[in-house]
């Protein structure tokens, strides 16, 4: 079996207010929510799509997502403020393709987020 594309499509979470989660991703996103046949929030973020389904969520810490931006760490860590989010100080990171500073946030379920943005040495590698 040969996978076909470099990119997740979607992830799942289980949360434990949809509504509140879904305001949450979206204005650290910016994308806008939809509702699939199935009952989910998506969210489309780049190409992907974060589907929130009201359940149970995972242990705090035990889900941990990156998203790479095209912004500056600075900018990232600004919007973060912003929203109030709780995170802790930008870090180096490695990521897939390239090396990355990040910013480690927590949805309101606990879920870590990295906010990422490619280190000025290098581009990723595709």
């Amino acid at each position: 079996m040969k996978i076909h594309t470099t990119y997740l499509d979607h992830v799942v979470l289980s949360v434990s207010d949809v509504a509140a989660s879904s305001r949450w991703w979206s204005a650290l996103t910016g994308a806008r929510t939809t509702q699939d046949y199935e009952g989910e929030v998506s969210l489309q973020v780049g190409g992907q799509a974060i589907r929130l389904r009201q359940g149970t969520p995972a242990p705090s810490g035990s889900v941990s997502i990156c998203l790479i931006a095209d912004a500056s760490i600075h900018d990232l860590y600004e919007r973060a403020e912003q929203l109030h989010a709780v995170h802790g100080s930008i870090h180096p990171r490695t990521a897939a393709t390239a090396p990355v500073q990040a910013l480690t946030l927590e949805d309101p379920d606990g879920y870590k987020v990295e906010l990422a943005t490619y280190t000025p040495e290098g581009a990723p590698i595709r």
